[in-house]
């Protein structure tokens, strides 16, 4: 997605965003907020005037506070200087999503950004223990305080709302306004998070960190079908993995895993593969691990366990190389799209939504490459198109009006981490029911009544 801004600005501190955004709102000019610009459905771009946080103001990094478990960064640090800051005193911050070398940690907080193993620990809200952000009205809202003649009444509103019959039965969820969050906690910033800018800006996050586990291993499964992956991800969840991941066929002939010795000879015959993760102590890990090969023996699924951390490393660098393996080996003549990647689905459904999803990319004669999150049901569909073909725009839209209709169908939502961007905010009244839109208006109209927070991100212009 381009769009041209109006202009950018880089604020040199909050006196700076202060004034930019009462100099907006006197204007009537919209604000953008951009980070790493990481994001995937175009929430980083827009006609009116980018703020790029990637400035020296916002890039503080504070000392771990190892006995609370916390440390407070600026929205401009890079989210992998503090997994480098927190492992070095043991601690951890589970949600850290694929791209953690690339993200900003402004960016992770206003998508509510997820990872590999949100599976067991969930994406990123619960684990953000506060924020500052500044106001529409150019009110600095520092953490531990709260502004009940806007967050109070937006509670209200919440708690009114015809929202909670309407609301999807998904294990994550980057999609609308955190109302439930919110409401049960009165938090603003459990609001804030997954806002993707568009209710303030946000300048500094307070993370909760975790003891890092003693022992983590993975397992790799080759998946015969779509059945054995939903019997897969049972028996994870179950088991209580950290995490239970999924490389479809296209992926694997690909090559993403030829070099890969635990693999090895599985992906010839494989419909796909998964990856458990366990972790705790030895003793828990080689117990769960017993018990996830014994079962996998009993569905007739073959599987190997990683021997040693190596190896379970090795595996993950597989994983995590999905998108630039998709990107480099698509072909000459066909580009890898981002605009179906990110719906999730309750995990029970997921085999409904990829033999859906399946149809309809033959319906539009497009390839498509899936990966991601199985155990939360947040797959990753990156479609292989041909811009050289003169009718490749519209069969991409005839593909995501299409999913938006079989997500909803299955109660799911069309993004699980990413957002949902520009891209996706046009679709928004197909996958949310009445009651749940009007509260997202009413909530953008009481905390950005001037319209100047990103418009035209999550709610359609």
């Amino acid at each position: 997605m381009r769009i041209r801004p109006r202009a950018v600005a880089q604020p040199g501190g909050i006196a700076d965003l202060q004034s930019l955004i009462r100099f907006a709102a006197a204007e009537g000019c919209s604000l953008v907020p951009r980070g790493s610009a990481t994001g995937m459905p175009g929430g980083n771009v827009g006609p009116g005037i980018v703020v790029d946080f990637q400035g020296e103001a916002f890039q503080g990094l504070d000392a771990i506070d190892v006995e609370r478990g916390t440390v407070r960064a600026g929205v401009g640090v890079v989210l992998a200087r503090v997994v480098d800051a927190a492992r070095a005193v043991g601690l951890e911050f589970p949600p850290s999503p694929s791209s953690v070398t690339r993200c900003s940690v402004g960016g992770v907080a206003a998508n509510n950004a997820a990872g590999a193993r949100s599976f067991r620990h969930g994406s990123a809200r619960p684990w953000i223990e506060d924020v500052e952000a500044v106001l529409s009205d150019g009110d600095l809202l520092r953490p531990g305080r709260s502004r009940p003649d806007v967050f109070g009444q937006a509670r209200a509103l919440g708690a009114q709302g015809a929202w909670e019959l309407e609301w999807p039965r998904v294990r994550k969820n980057s999609s609308g306004y955190a109302i439930p969050d919110f409401v049960d906690t009165g938090r603003p910033s459990d609001l804030l998070v997954g806002s993707e800018g568009t209710l303030g800006l946000l300048t500094a996050v307070e993370l909760r960190l975790r003891p890092l586990p003693a022992e983590r291993r993975v397992a790799v499964l080759a998946l015969p079908t779509r059945g054995a992956l939903a019997r897969v991800i049972d028996v994870a969840s179950r088991l209580r993995a950290s995490a239970c991941e999924f490389l479809g066929h296209s992926l694997l002939q690909m090559g993403a895993v030829e070099a890969d010795p635990l693999v090895g000879d599985m992906v010839e015959t494989a419909w796909g593969l998964a990856i458990v993760e366990f972790e705790g102590t030895s003793e828990e890990v080689g117990s769960s691990m017993g018990e996830l090969l014994s079962e996998a023996r009993g569905l007739e699924i073959a599987a190997r366990a990683g021997s040693d951390g190596i190896e379970s490393r090795d595996l993950w660098n597989v994983r995590h190389r999905a998108s630039p393996t998709i990107a480099a080996r698509a072909g000459e003549d066909r580009v890898s799209m981002q605009f179906i990647e990110d719906s999730v689905v309750p995990p029970g459904r997921l085999p409904e939504y990829l033999a859906g999803l399946s149809c309809i990319l033959s319906e539009a004669r497009l390839e498509a490459v899936v990966f991601g999150h199985a155990g939360d049901g947040n797959v990753h569909v990156n479609p292989l198109v041909p811009t050289g073909d003169d009718d490749w725009r519209d069969r991409v839209r005839q593909v995501l009006e299409a999913v938006a209709e079989l997500v909803a169908s299955l109660e799911g939502t069309l993004s699980g981490e990413h957002g949902d961007g520009r891209i996706r905010a046009p679709l928004l009244d197909r996958i949310w029911g009445p009651g749940s839109v009007a509260a997202f208006k009413e909530t953008k109209a009481l905390l950005d009544p001037d319209g100047i927070f990103n418009p035209g991100v999550i709610l359609p212009l």
